[in-house]
């Protein structure tokens, strides 16, 4: 099998300088009443004002910052519902991108998003269209069905999806990342070279999925400390790469280190990148009888020791363990979500209870 058995792509990707300049007159194709979802900084940096224009049938709603909720969710969707638009776009990083997908997702549902969360088979298929510009490189959420949510009442983290979730139109600007700060650039980074390599090992990865992963692989890697530095010629290349990844992963699924970082980061609230970089060491020696082959070709192709490059990276952009010596109180609770999570599904070793336990205990062991 070459391809997924379900091949689900955005309808339209535009990749050039100044495309979402033009959002307003793209996302014309459905309609002319539209909601726009963004995050604080297209205020600050007045490219919220470039965007709208004097587009009169367009209204905004700003995130206010934090990883997504199902909360935030429902807000929003009860402003979609107030005022129906014909289309939803989403311009900032992947927690503004999955709150839009989410709500534009669920818009007609009759419960809660805390309900889709726990009965994602009840899930019912979307009709309003969604347009995603990412402002981050990233989780790639703008090439994916997924939305990641946060319950905070239950410290519950988890994905919510559907095949009709995927964004109609991706605009792919890499003006959006200038002036991104240095630590979003590194936990925005981390991420999508994680979910690359998790895509490339995952016991589902097809090698239409596997040649897009080592081709993000590659590209973050070259790409992603020059960025962190301040060379903006870069944007291009980390959005891409990240776009890219998310095709991949949405389709080949991932691995125990999203399966671990999703409790992990509900619990003690650190950023998903660093988070996901954190667990990589432990899963790696965890995971290396089975993925050595794969480990071993990329050193040999591309001089790419995937823990040594996340390790440089860790020092250079001066990033700790937030989890050494913390204590995770409801372990059963964390055992039960580690091995629920699709992302553990698809590790390329199966993984056990006291697998989960002893991964734990290595990612939180004091340095």
């Amino acid at each position: 099998m070459i391809i997924p058995p379900q091949l689900l792509l955005p309808q339209q990707t535009i990749a050039k300088p100044g495309a979402v300049r033009a959002l307003v007159q793209t996302a014309s194709l459905f309609g002319s009443r539209g909601v726009l979802v963004h995050g604080r900084s297209l205020v600050k940096s007045g490219k919220l004002a470039e965007i709208i224009g004097n587009a009169k049938t367009v209204r905004t709603w700003e995130h206010n910052g934090g990883e997504p909720t199902v909360d935030g969710v429902d807000a929003l969707r009860a402003e979609l519902k107030r005022d129906r638009p014909d289309w939803v776009a989403a311009v900032g990083g992947g927690s503004v991108i999955d709150l839009a997908k989410a709500a534009a997702g669920l818009v007609d549902a009759p419960e809660t998003t805390a309900f889709y969360q726990r009965n994602a088979s009840a899930i019912l298929p979307a009709t309003l269209p969604l347009i995603a510009a990412p402002a981050t490189a990233g989780t790639g959420s703008e090439a994916t069905v997924v939305s990641v949510l946060t319950n905070p009442a239950e410290c519950f983290k988890q994905s919510i999806r559907h095949p009709t979730f995927m964004p109609k139109i991706v605009l792919l600007d890499p003006e959006l990342l200038v002036g991104c700060p240095k630590e979003t650039i590194a936990a925005a980074g981390l991420d999508a070279f994680i979910q690359a390599f998790e895509s490339y090992t995952s016991k589902y990865a097809t090698p239409f999925t596997r040649a897009l992963s080592e081709l993000a692989l590659v590209r973050i890697s070259q790409s992603l400390l020059p960025l962190y530095r301040g060379d903006t010629t870069f944007a291009a290349d980390m959005l891409e790469a990240s776009y890219v990844t998310g095709l991949a992963f949405s389709h080949a699924r991932l691995g125990v280190i999203h399966g671990l970082a999703h409790p992990l980061g509900a619990r003690f609230h650190a950023a998903h990148g660093l988070t996901c970089a954190c667990c990589l060491p432990a899963a790696l020696a965890f995971n290396r009888t089975v993925i050595a082959e794969d480990v071993d070709y990329l050193k040999a192709r591309y001089n790419l020791d995937v823990e040594a490059r996340v390790q440089e990276w860790l020092s250079e952009m001066a990033l700790e363990n937030p989890f050494s010596g913390k204590r995770v109180d409801d372990l059963d609770t964390f055992v039960s979500e580690v091995l629920a999570s699709g992302s553990t599904a698809a590790n390329p070793r199966t993984v056990t209870a006291e697998d989960a336990r002893q991964l734990l205990d290595e990612i939180t062991k004091t340095d």
